[in-house]
């Protein structure tokens, strides 16, 4: 498999490469200039590479859009890789507008940002930056609030509410100072939920400190990890473990204790994790939705490691570009984040899935290939730990159609499929799915994008509808929508014992657990 996986890197090494497509990558629009100058100061410090402000006309008013400067070739791969390593939102300007001199001009005199793997594929807050009066230049501090309501068609199989509201707080210091050589970040979480006492719980996303040298970083403490490339399922993202109650799509993650050691060499950057403490996945609680058919009692967990949370996980990883090719290989040895779930039935005729956490060996691939407007993906790996050694692959493009009917709207379109080895044994409704979407983005002042996608299952006719869509409301709010539709699923028994065992033991409708959880999110945050 592993050879496998480097021809495919060699061939798409040798595929042609626009040389002269030039590029400026965005980071956020705004209405107020002083916030837009605040966010790209920070960006720079944050990047180590000057970010500016552009002016947006929008109608008849005025915007500001904080900008890269033209890029192309290894310094526009580097710049992309440098924002993906801060967890940033961005995009492509195919055609940049003219400069300011602060975005054209030279490169402020601090070390280039070394790190290999974004922290966290959700956006950056576009948030004013709170300064301390000690250090201006040094440090920033922002809060988020967020009101969250989410509403359901259909009660749910255990006659769950049809209404759930939440309230959540998070807020991110970050602090540098010997002109970058040192940094630390606190980014504390919780939320406040009105029905799934699982669901009212707290984190430290990031809670570490870090050096760095000429070639290599370091950093201590709990931090978030991104891998992967594709849009769909995340197959290769393994460091964090999912926080399961925020989100189904797996892409929130809870902070991950850990030493982690970059080394920069001119064939690439390879990343060292040490691991000692293993984070458990949330669930959601008997009150909760979007559940299995019965709860996961995460109070009874057994693992295949003796030492159990405390078993040190080991990963390392090489990223490297090659033209227009991406791509970062990995080696995880450690417990594994999904765990295994198996029925049991208590003393007092109460049936739970109890969590078992296996311990796995695990090769992982990610490359992606950028020829204009089309990007090529690829994530796949090979684990063994889990019963027999299996494969899965996840590949597609991305087609970015740009100045959609003559405006400044981008459409992008994506096309994927979904592979596992192990068929209907696989633990995830991800195992033979082609997945087709549209990705909008309007290039407005407001950062108005919004994402339709469906997932369809093509042995069994399941599929899923996904929504997501943001817009910014003025300087300090933001409302994000998004939704989900379960179809081709038949809700299965909530009694007696027997049926509902039945029911978990079919692994080939593994959606029927969510026929009665269609629902529309809505979420309102203010940025301080």
């Amino acid at each position: 498999m592993v050879r496998r996986w480097f021809l495919v890197v060699a061939f798409a090494a040798c595929l042609p490469a626009a040389a002269d497509d030039t590029y400026q990558l965005v980071l956020g629009s705004f209405a107020n200039p002083d916030n837009a100058e605040r966010w790209a100061q920070q960006l720079t410090r944050q990047l180590r590479f000057p970010i500016g402000v552009a002016p947006l006309p929008h109608g008849s008013a005025l915007g500001y859009r904080v900008v890269t400067a033209p890029l192309q070739g290894d310094d526009l791969q580097q710049a992309i890789r440098a924002i993906r390593a801060h967890g940033l939102d961005f995009w492509r300007l195919a055609t940049p507008p003219t400069l300011p001199d602060a975005v054209a001009g030279e490169a402020p005199d601090v070390p280039e940002d070394r790190a290999a793997a974004r922290v966290t594929s959700r956006a950056a807050p576009a948030s004013a930056e709170r300064r301390s009066s000690r250090d201006a230049a040094q440090q920033n501090f922002d809060v988020d609030i967020g009101v969250q309501w989410r509403g359901f068609p259909d009660q749910g199989l255990d006659g769950q509410s049809r209404s759930d509201a939440s309230i959540s707080v998070q807020s991110r210091y970050y602090a540098s100072w010997a002109s970058g050589a040192w940094n630390a970040a606190i980014t504390p979480f919780g939320r406040h939920d009105a029905q799934d006492d699982h669901r009212t719980h707290a984190d430290l996303r990031e809670f570490y400190i870090s050096t760095v040298g000429d070639d290599w970083d370091l950093y201590v403490g709990s931090r978030q990890i991104f891998w992967g490339v594709t849009e769909f399922n995340h197959l290769v993202d393994i460091i964090n473990q999912t926080d399961l109650v925020e989100d189904i799509d797996g892409e929130v993650k809870l902070g991950q204790p850990m030493l982690n050691l970059s080394l920069v060499r001119t064939w690439g950057i390879v990343d060292f994790f040490v691991m000692p403490y293993f984070r458990e996945r949330t669930f959601p609680g008997e009150d909760g939705r979007l559940r299995h058919l019965v709860p996961v009692d995460d109070g009874d967990v057994l693992y295949d490691a003796g030492k159990k949370q405390q078993h040190v996980d080991l990963a390392v990883r090489w990223a490297h570009n090659l033209g227009p090719v991406e791509f970062g290989l990995y080696q995880f040895s450690g417990t594994s984040r999904a765990p295994q779930l198996f029925p049991v039935l208590r003393p007092n005729g109460q049936l739970v899935l109890r969590p078992y956490y296996d311990l796995i060996e695990q090769t992982g691939l990610d490359a992606q290939v950028i020829v204009g407007d089309w990007a090529f993906k690829l994530e796949a790996l090979s684990r063994a730990g889990q019963g027999n050694r299996y494969a899965a692959a996840t590949g597609g493009f991305e087609r970015t159609l740009v100045g959609v009917l003559g405006g400044r709207s981008d459409l992008g379109l994506v096309l994927e499929y979904i592979w596992d080895q192990r068929d209907d044994e696989a633990d995830s409704i991800y195992d033979h799915d082609i997945a087709i979407a549209g990705r909008w983005r309007l290039n407005d002042v407001a950062d108005s994008q919004a994402l339709l996608g469906l997932m369809w299952d093509v042995r069994t006719d399941e599929y899923i509808v996904n929504l997501e869509a943001s817009r910014r409301l003025g300087d300090r709010w933001s409302l994000g929508v998004e939704g989900r539709l379960f179809g081709g699923t038949n809700a299965p028994p909530t009694s007696p014992p027997a049926a509902v065992l039945d029911a978990l033991a079919d692994q080939e409708h593994k959606l029927d657990q969510l026929a009665r959880d269609d629902y529309i999110q809505l979420e309102l945050t203010r940025y301080f």
